[in-house]
């Protein structure tokens, strides 16, 4: 049966409001994808700075779709709780993609030629997170039924934890093996924006859940 109040929220709002959110985050999963591709080729060869650029397109790209979306949620009419729950969202989403350019603007501008495992493994977490993030948006745009939002929001929660083992064996890693300051300055920052990254997609899932609990 279909909840009188999921059909009240999905009236109220614009289904372009949906579509944005969808394209903001398919965009988001190219972008990873190319950072951890990124990652693991500079142990091969020269960052590869197209890969880069691309990377920052992406980035300029998601900036005009979430402006196109907070522009279409003002003009629609939805209760206030309904727009901070889109606007919440599309926040989150644009964030982890601006850590995404970041720690690819990093790895230029670094020079990295010695990425870690961690930093690998970083990068693989991150876009399978952001895997999830897709899905949950194709979710809220195909179905009513926003329980099966619930598996995906633990699986984000999964990564972000993940992640959060792997930053702090990372750092303690770093600070013990690595005499060079230069060195640990320029590792914990790419660290650091990593594990904000994975942050941003656990508020991902916070938000879903909240979604959950008002319309299922």
């Amino acid at each position: 049966m279909v909840s009188k109040k999921w059909l009240t929220w999905i009236k109220g709002n614009d289904k372009v409001i949906i579509q944005l959110l969808e394209k903001q985050s398919s965009n988001l999963v190219v972008a990873t994808n190319y950072l951890a591709e990124l990652v693991l080729e500079s142990q091969k060869k020269n960052i590869c700075e197209e890969k880069v650029s691309l990377i920052k397109n992406l980035e300029h790209e998601g900036d005009n779709i979430t402006h196109s979306l907070f522009t279409t949620l003002f003009q629609t009419f939805v209760t206030i709780l309904d727009r901070e729950d889109i606007a919440g969202l599309a926040s989150a989403i644009d964030e982890v993609l601006d850590y995404t350019e970041g720690i690819a603007d990093r790895f230029l501008l670094f020079k990295m030629r010695n990425p870690t495992d961690h930093m690998i493994n970083l990068s693989k977490i991150l876009h399978s997170a952001t895997v999830e993030i897709h899905l949950v948006t194709k979710i809220l745009k195909e179905t009513k039924n926003v329980s099966a939002l619930i598996p995906h929001c633990n699986n984000l929660k999964t990564y972000e934890q993940q992640a959060d083992n792997v930053y702090r064996n990372a750092i303690a890693e770093l600070f013990e093996t690595n005499s060079n300051a230069i060195e640990v300055i320029k590792f914990k920052e790419i660290y650091e924006n990593f594990e904000s990254s994975l942050d941003k997609c656990q508020d991902v899932a916070d938000i879903v859940e909240d979604i959950v609990l008002k319309y299922g």
